[in-house]
């Protein structure tokens, strides 16, 4: 397996990062915490105000029905639950990740929140993962992408027509016009803004996790369960301009290395469009 000595050398020519993530990121180390207080909780979620004003006028939509209006932060988080506060939290980073955002990086978002929400879905059902873990595999896995565009958007703009046009690979294309793929440059991200070295390695490896069988298993079912998931959001067309409906799940590498009952990957296929529209609309209220 590759080590992480490159990173700091993509970080170096990447030129300005985003921000890491702080409140998302200390409340994602406190959800992870047995004994963990609600006033704890709350606390950390006030330090931001974008984050407890969305958790608010989510706890407040019609979606949950309260029949009186929620308040304070404390209140918020009891009608919403630690799952969506945790889903909430990990969206927020990756949001706050674009220095612009129009329709490509809306396109963008979408992917990844479609990619999280079907690799939750997928873990949960096919493998004894965490599905936090899982959710949160998904919607970083093309953190790279952000930071690319966020650099030159008129050259990953060129990469993406190279590619739409049949041109070449997109990571081909990627390493040609930016030194290195989209991997590479999530990854290293990632590594800088401390995450789990896990999801640093899903994000590193999600395009040749075959090479990880027998080595690592979890980021081996992480990286396959993330496989899959792209093809769900590729099916629908999340991020993209078209759906592909024609796709074969059957020849998806994720599917193949799981070795997956097809019957329940449709089940589930027909279960996540909808689920992902729920989503999309809870984070956007």
């Amino acid at each position: 397996m590759k080590t992480f000595r490159d990173f700091e050398t993509i970080i170096e020519t990447m030129g300005e990062l985003p921000p890491s993530p702080l409140v998302a990121t200390k409340l994602l180390e406190l959800l992870r915490k047995p004994d963990l207080q609600i006033k704890e909780l709350a606390s950390a979620v006030s330090l931001d105000p974008i984050i407890s004003g969305r958790l608010l006028r989510m706890a407040n939509s019609a979606f949950y029905q309260q029949q009186r209006q929620v308040k304070t932060v404390e209140r918020a988080i009891i009608v919403l639950g630690e799952n969506v506060l945790k889903n909430l939290a990990m969206e927020y980073s990756l949001r706050t990740a674009h220095k612009t955002y129009g329709v490509l990086e809306r396109r963008m978002w979408e992917n990844s929140v479609g990619c999280a929400v079907a690799s939750r879905m997928l873990a949960g059902r096919l493998t004894d993962l965490d599905t936090s873990e899982a959710y949160l595999a998904g919607l970083q896995h093309h953190i790279g992408k952000v930071v690319m565009l966020n650099r030159d958007k008129a050259l990953y703009k060129k990469v993406m027509r190279i590619v739409e046009e049949g041109k070449g690979k997109l990571r081909d294309v990627e390493s040609a016009l930016f030194a290195y793929s989209h991997e590479w440059v999530g990854a290293a991200l990632l590594d800088h803004w401390n995450y789990p070295k896990t999801i640093v390695e899903v994000t590193l490896y999600h395009h040749e996790f075959e090479r990880l069988r027998g080595e690592n298993d979890e980021v081996f079912t992480l990286c396959a369960i993330v496989s899959l998931a792209s093809d769900f959001c590729r099916k629908y067309g999340i991020g993209l301009t078209d759906p592909i409906e024609e796709l074969d799940l059957t020849k998806n590498k994720g599917a193949l290395a799981l070795e997956v009952n097809m019957f329940l990957v449709d089940e589930l296929l027909e279960k996540f469009q909808p689920e992902f529209l729920k989503e999309r609309k809870l984070f956007l209220s």
